[in-house]
C-alpha cells in the first residue's frame, strides 16, 4: 500500500471511529435510511476503512486477553441460536453481538495512544452533551417522552440517564487533566448532563450518577483545589436538583428510590426478574437463545399493553444468564473480571477513572439490558487500549532506564 494511501486511510479510520463515540449518545435520535441508526452507519464504516488498512498494510494489532474472551462470548452467543426458542430474534441479535465485537476490534486497532484516549472521552462527553441539549429542549417545549419525562428523541427516558451518568466520570477525569478554558467548559459539560439526566426521572440513573463521584473520592488527594471545589459543587448541584431545584414531576419520582430499593417492585421488574429464575431452572445449561427472553417470558407474562415495549429481563446479568446459560455467563462474567484486572494495572488516576466508570456501568445495567448497547462496549474498548498503553509506557520507560544504566 502507497503510503500517501495509507496516511489517508488512518485518518479517515480515525475521524470515522470519533465521530462513532461521538454519535453513541445520540445513536437513537438520528437514523440514516435503511441502515438504521447513525451510530451503525459510522460503525460499519469505520470497521470498513480498519479492516481495509490491516489488509492493505499486513499488519494487525495482536489481540489482547479481554478481545480473545470476547470472541468466545460472541461466538457462544451465536451457538444459543441453534436451540433457541425464537429463532429469528437470536439470529438479530447475535448479529448485533458481531457487530460489537467488530467495534471493540475497531477501538483496539485504532486507538493505541493517551492521546487518542483523550479524545475519545471528549467525543462522548460532546455527544452526551447534545443529548443532554436535545433533552432540555424537550422539556422546555413540554413534550414528553411518558409520564412527564423527557429525553432526547428516540430514547427511552431510563436508556438516556444511564447514558448521561456515563458522561460524569469522563468528565471529572478530562477536567482534572486539562487546564484553562478546556478545564472549565468540561465542567459547564457535566452541570447540564446532570440537568439533562435529572429531567428522564430515572432512579436508577441517580443512583448511577452519585456512584459517578467515586472518581472524585478516590483522587480526591491528588486533585488541585479548582478540581475539588468543582466536584463538591457537581456533587451539590445533583443533591439541591434532587430534592428542589429539578422540575416536581422528576423529584416526586426520584424520592421513591429508597423505598422502591428496600421494599418495591422496581415498577415490575422483580416480577420479570422472578419469571426470568423460573426459565433458568429448565435453561440453565444452554440458555434459551441470544435476544429471546421477551419471547420465553410470554407463557407467564404475556405481552405488554404497550406495543413498543417488550418484557426485556431489565438486568444485564440476569439477561446473560437466561439467554446464554451457565456457559455465556462465565464468559461474560471473565470479560468483565479482565476488564477489571486491566484496570487495576493503571496508574493512579486512570485507575480511578475506569473503576468508577465499571461501578457506573454496573450500577445502571442493574436494572437495565445493555448487553447489547454500545456503550457497554466502548467503555471495554477503551480499557483494552488504556491498558495496553500503560503497559507499553512502562516497557518503554524500563528499557530506557537499563540503557542509561549500561
Amino acid at each position: 500500500m502507497k503510503a500517501t494511501v495509507q496516511v489517508g486511510l488512518e485518518r479517515a479510520a480515525w475521524a470515522l471511529v470519533w465521530l462513532l463515540v461521538f454519535s453513541l449518545p445520540l445513536e437513537k435520535s438520528v437514523a440514516v435510511g435503511e441502515i438504521g441508526s447513525v451510530s451503525r452507519t459510522l460503525g460499519l464504516a469505520a470497521f470498513a476503512v480498519t479492516l481495509a488498512l490491516a489488509v492493505g498494510t499486513r499488519r494487525v494489532r495482536l489481540p489482547n486477553a479481554a478481545l480473545l474472551v470476547a470472541a468466545a462470548y460472541v461466538a457462544w452467543c451465536w451457538l444459543t441460536v441453534l436451540w433457541s426458542v425464537s429463532r429469528p430474534v437470536s439470529v438479530e441479535r447475535a448479529a448485533t453481538m458481531a457487530q460489537l465485537l467488530g467495534m471493540l476490534w475497531v477501538v483496539w486497532e485504532r486507538c493505541r495512544t493517551r492521546r487518542k484516549q483523550a479524545w475519545l472521552l471528549r467525543a462522548y462527553v460532546a455527544g452526551a452533551s447534545a443529548a443532554s441539549l436535545l433533552t432540555v429542549a424537550r422539556y422546555a417545549l413540554g413534550q414528553q417522552t411518558y409520564y412527564r419525562r423527557y429525553a432526547a428523541p428516540g430514547f427511552d427516558p431510563n436508556d438516556m440517564g444511564v447514558t448521561l451518568a456515563l458522561a460524569i466520570p469522563m468528565c471529572l477525569h478530562l477536567a482534572a487533566s486539562s487546564r484553562g478554558r478546556t478545564a472549565w467548559a468540561v465542567r459547564l459539560a457535566a452541570a447540564l448532563i446532570i440537568a439533562a439526566l435529572l429531567l428522564t426521572g430515572s432512579r436508577t440513573a441517580l443512583a448511577a450518577a452519585f456512584v459517578a463521584f467515586l472518581y472524585s473520592a478516590l483522587t480526591w488527594r491528588a486533585a488541585v483545589p479548582a478540581q475539588r471545589a468543582t466536584s463538591a459543587a457537581l456533587l451539590l448541584l445533583l443533591i439541591l436538583s434532587t430534592v428542589r431545584l429539578a422540575p416536581q414531576s422528576s423529584r416526586q419520582r426520584l424520592a421513591t428510590l429508597p423505598a422502591e430499593a428496600i421494599t418495591g417492585t422496581f415498577h415490575g421488574r422483580t416480577t420479570i426478574w422472578k419469571t426470568g429464575l423460573k426459565l433458568l431452572k429448565s435453561h440453565w445449561a444452554e440458555g434459551i437463545g441470544i435476544g429471546a427472553f421477551a419471547e420465553a417470558v410470554k407463557p407467564w407474562l404475556g405481552t405488554s399493553s404497550v406495543p413498543a415495549i417488550q418484557f426485556t429481563a431489565h438486568n444485564t446479568f440476569l439477561s446473560v444468564l437466561v439467554e446464554t446459560g451457565v456457559p455465556g455467563a462465565l464468559l461474560f462474567g471473565l470479560l468483565l473480571a479482565t476488564m477489571a484486572w486491566f484496570a487495576w494495572m493503571l496508574g493512579p488516576s486512570e485507575r480511578a477513572l475506569w473503576f468508577t466508570m465499571l461501578a457506573v456501568w454496573v450500577t445502571g445495567v442493574s436494572t437495565l439490558t445493555w448487553e447489547q448497547r454500545k456503550p457497554t462496549w466502548l467503555i471495554f474498548g477503551l480499557i483494552m487500549s488504556a491498558w495496553a498503553t500503560a503497559f507499553v509506557q512502562t516497557g518503554q520507560t524500563q528499557n530506557s532506564t537499563q540503557s542509561r544504566g549500561t
